[in-house]
């Protein structure tokens, strides 16, 4: 008998989880590593992770996104899962061989540079960690509660390592050890439950060339965001006058944008699946819908983080980052357009044109942006630092989200004009909030205290703004999570009087 399907709100929650960990563990260990190794070390660990990203891309080969989908698309068809599971996990395997055979190639001949070399070893494990990653299965079956789980579970542990074993500015490559550990032991942990659904792979299960034509078309436009959103990095370690410095705070930007990040793109793995199911079945309702409900949530969210990164990203640095790190605050304030680009791109690249086995459109927006984005970084770099890698990843991102739009306006899968009109709320509210949280920050000190304060009130005056205003996608939010909260309660009550 099939296995139901967990809900979307089910979905949601447990990918929360997932997510909060995500943002919560760098939240604790970034202040602990960016006094431990300093601008300098976390510099060196950007450099090498940099260079050990495109390993990576080339061993995944867009492999979990296209599983993920391909896994959805076989509903509840035993037999199917098993062989599109068994086909994708070898086929990648390959892949994962040869990336690594030309990674060694290179460390072992002309290296990448003293500083370097022994991270970039201790990071190859993650390279060999992607052979066991089955992400795309869970997620393309929408078990997210098994995804969560191991988040709970491999974070802590990274978490603890993090402080137990990385005590000076020359433990560097530890830090990658641990990192690196963490991530294939987390891998390996998912196998048993994978083992016991499916079972092992039998004569005849196996077919790549398929498999491969497909992952091919989603590692094109990988490949192409990796151009813009890495190698920046890399570029900075080649091309600046100080590229270390730089890098170590291009670094830290660009971890607390991501974390912050993760707010608005929460919700694009859950409505991958959903949208890969609703196609299945015929209800492209359904999926317009869910488009509209994404793209809502990215307005709400992106718009607000933008308006607080424009007035606290300077408190923000000062009191988590501690001395150094000058250029951090400058570097948030370039990098928050990602917000609304990332977040609307992420909705129309992965949750609508790949469902829909449209990836050719993925491919033409992140090369237009990746062909503009290298020549800025080359221009922007030698006289800007990580400043002028900021700038070309913000347009970067721009563009990509701009060429989407264009497509959209023609192909009419969604409506764009709703999209954009459904907008206007979110930037009213959020250029009050702007102004209000403006005067006050100007009136206080940087501290933990003044930040966790003007920011409570950032979201109060935002949220009085949308309730002034009746946005009915913010009201249904807060309508849906006292519902929630009342039938946690309820339930709790229930049991206590049976007890």
């Amino acid at each position: 008998m099939a296995k139901s399907k967990s809900s979307l709100s089910a979905n949601f929650i447990y990918n929360f989880i997932s997510q909060v960990l995500t943002l919560i563990v760098p939240l604790i260990t970034t202040p602990y590593i960016a006094r431990i190794l300093h601008e300098e070390g976390n510099g060196q660990y950007s450099y090498a992770a940099s260079i050990i990203t495109y390993f990576i891309l080339i061993a995944n080969l867009g492999f979990t996104t296209y599983g993920q989908r391909e896994m959805a698309k076989c509903g509840d068809d035993a037999e199917k899962k098993r062989q599109t599971f068994w086909s994708i996990v070898v086929a990648r395997s390959f892949s994962t061989i040869i990336s690594l055979g030309a990674l060694f190639a290179i460390l072992y001949t002309v290296g990448f540079g003293e500083s370097y070399n022994t991270i970039i070893l201790v990071l190859s494990i993650q390279v060999v960690a992607v052979i066991f990653d089955l992400q795309f299965y869970y997620q393309g079956i929408e078990n997210f509660k098994s995804l969560a789980i191991r988040s709970i579970i491999m974070k802590v542990a990274g978490l603890i390592a993090i402080f137990v074993f990385v005590k000076s500015e020359d433990d560097v490559w530890v830090y990658a050890l641990c990192l690196s550990v963490i991530t294939i032991c987390s891998n390996f942990i998912m196998w048993p439950s994978a083992l016991k659904d499916l079972g092992f792979f039998k004569k005849g299960d196996l077919s790549f060339k398929t498999h491969y034509k497909g992952t091919l078309l989603i590692f094109l436009p990988a490949l192409a965001v990796t151009i813009y959103s890495v190698c920046d990095k890399t570029m900075i370690g080649l091309l600046s006058s100080n590229p270390d410095y730089d890098n170590g705070c291009y670094e830290q930007a660009y971890k607390i944008n991501s974390v912050a990040l993760l707010l608005v793109t929460i919700i694009d793995q859950v409505f991958v699946s959903r949208n890969a199911n609703e196609l299945g079945n015929g209800n492209i309702e359904g999926l317009k819908n869910n488009i509209y409900f994404a793209c809502n949530y990215v307005w709400l969210v992106g718009c607000a983080l933008i308006a607080g990164f424009a007035v606290l990203s300077g408190n923000l640095s000062s009191w988590f980052l501690g001395d150094g790190y000058t250029e951090v605050p400058l570097l948030m304030q370039i990098m928050s357009v990602r917000f609304i680009c990332s977040g609307l791109g992420n909705i129309f690249g992965n949750e609508l044109f790949i469902v829909i086995g449209k990836e050719k459109y993925t491919f033409i927006a992140t090369i237009i942006a990746a062909v503009i984005n290298f020549p800025l970084n080359a221009v922007l770099i030698i006289p800007f630092g990580a400043v002028g890698a900021a700038i070309a990843t913000a347009v970067a991102e721009f563009l990509v989200t701009l060429v989407y739009i264009i497509i959209l306006i023609k192909r009419k899968d969604v409506s764009v004009k709703k999209i954009i009109f459904m907008s206007w709320k979110y930037i009213l509210s959020a250029v009050v909030m702007f102004v209000v949280i403006y005067f006050i920050q100007s009136a206080m000190n940087y501290s933990i205290g003044s930040f966790i304060l003007i920011t409570v009130i950032g979201c109060v005056v935002y949220g009085a703004m949308l309730l002034v205003l009746r946005d009915k996608f913010f009201i249904s939010l807060i309508k849906f999570a006292f519902d929630k909260v009342k039938s946690i309660i309820k339930r709790i009550k229930t049991k206590k009087d049976e007890g």
